[in-house]
């Protein structure tokens, strides 16, 4: 059996639309079964077409006109019942004269000059099954006088009764359509709203935890109860993701921590070696193993979660951290340029894990540089650093995979595969995009965009104040 797919919350519109259209046909069906007419009706309203008919002529006589004013404005008018029942039959009597049309009943004829039957009475005539009206009088005034209406031979059938009644009660029944049709269109329209609202608050909580931090959970409190077993079970997985996350970060955190003792030991014990070309490989490949745990243990603690989050000038940070790396470009031969606005750049954030990103960066290029060439490192508005170099660029096809964690732009290079990897962590805490790309007459251009702090809008007054030196 294929399950019904789709959006929740229609479905539901659908089924209260689908219920509420069931229960008004429900009612319309059960009325349309009790109606019934054994004559009744049917006399009353040939008797108010023939009454709205009588009139008199040019002469006085009586006369039925059923294109009157009068009778025009009866519905069902008089030639309707004529139509619709082939047996229908009245005598008009005004005492002295009297019009008579269909099948009159001998002794309704008969009957006219007896005086004590100009009352209004009704005539049943019984069969197996029940009580039919065959015959009615009424004694009313009409613009020809008092005149006796006798008639027979008509009665409604179930859906004329039906229709009549809907269009005589149409005061009541049309306010209670549009009642009904309005409580459609709002089901259709206000119950996913409904629906969809605390589904949207859970969901948005959900699209705030971004794994930087521990301890988020999504909110039990307000969320509807077919919804709070789902988000328990989610919260118990971020429990046990919480749990397992910490041990693997205190697990390498640790870990780096103790490679640092022994790396030192080594360190010191390859001073005693005699063989230069063995002592320049080993340090070499020392050197590449404490980085990589340096590496770790930035990794570790920017999982975790800025340590300190506050303002950042990034100006101010692109400028020292390309300072501290001056002297190991020179080493190498490449020299360091700084460009910044006068301005202060601001942004908000960890200002250690922006320098470790940026150390990160700078220190890629001074690797990847050759000799002679040029890093430009440049803050800009509104809140951004490039870090520019002119070495072998990295391919198009690799820009993404860079990002992760062990993985090289080159294979010729000693690098860890860490260094952007940390970088795109540090991005992420900050709710900032990390990009990479070519740089004009070759090399790789990375920029880092920040959300920036927009600067405190200063009064006419002040500015000018500024301006005269006040």
């Amino acid at each position: 059996m294929r399950r019904i797919r789709g959006s929740i919350t229609l479905i539901a519109a659908a089924l209260l639309s689908i219920v509420i259209s069931a229960i008004l046909l429900c009612v319309l069906t059960l009325q349309f079964s009790l109606m019934g007419d054994d004559g009744t009706w049917a006399h009353y309203d040939a008797a108010g077409a023939i009454k709205a008919a009588a009139s008199r002529g040019a002469h006085g006589e009586l006369i039925i006109d059923e294109h009157s004013a009068n009778a025009a404005k009866v519905t069902p008018t008089l030639s309707g019942f004529k139509h619709d029942f082939p047996g229908f039959w009245y005598v008009v009597s005004d005492g002295r004269s009297f019009i008579q049309y269909g099948p009159v009943p001998a002794r309704v004829l008969a009957g006219l000059a007896d005086e004590q039957k100009q009352t209004s009475f009704s005539g049943y005539a019984a069969s197996t099954s029940s009580m039919r009206l065959a015959r009615s009088a009424i004694v009313s005034q009409t613009d020809a006088g008092e005149v006796l209406i006798e008639l027979g031979g008509a009665a409604y059938n179930r859906w004329q009764i039906f229709i009549g009644t809907m269009t005589d009660s149409s005061i009541i029944t049309i306010p209670i359509l549009i009642v009904l049709i309005g409580t459609i269109i709002a089901a259709i329209i206000i119950v996913p709203l409904l629906i969809a609202r605390p589904v949207r608050r859970v969901a948005t909580a959900a699209e705030l935890i971004d794994g930087t931090r521990e301890g988020a959970r999504l909110p039990e409190k307000g969320a509807p109860s077919e919804l709070i077993p789902m988000v328990s079970a989610f919260n118990r997985a971020l429990e046990r993701i919480d749990v397992t996350t910490s041990a693997q970060r205190r697990f390498l955190s640790n870990a780096a921590h103790e490679l640092r003792t022994p790396l030192a030991r080594v360190r010191t014990r390859l001073e005693g070696v005699s063989d230069k070309a063995l002592k320049t490989a080993l340090v070499t490949e020392l050197q590449s193993l404490s980085s990589t745990v340096t590496m770790l243990l930035q990794l570790a603690r920017l999982s975790s979660g800025p340590a300190e989050e506050a303002e950042i000038d990034l100006v101010a940070a692109a400028k020292r951290v390309a300072a501290e790396h001056a002297p190991s470009a020179l080493a190498f031969g490449v020299e360091i340029e700084f460009s910044a606005p006068a301005e202060a750049i601001k942004t908000y954030g960890s200002e250690q894990a922006v320098r470790i990103a940026l150390a990160n960066i700078i220190h890629n290029a001074v690797q990847h540089s050759r000799q002679g060439q040029q890093i430009l490192v440049e803050a800009c508005l509104p809140a951004t650093v490039r870090v520019i170099d002119h070495g072998p660029g990295i391919s198009p096809g690799a820009r993404s995979a860079v990002l992760q964690p062990f993985v090289r732009g080159r294979t010729d290079g000693n690098g860890t595969g860490l260094g952007l990897a940390i970088v795109a962590q540090v991005m992420a805490l900050h709710k900032g995009l990390a990009a990479i790309d070519d740089t004009p007459n070759g090399g790789t251009t990375i920029a880092l965009t920040f959300p920036p702090i927009a600067a405190p809008t200063m009064p006419a007054r002040d500015r000018e104040f500024q301006k005269t030196g006040g």
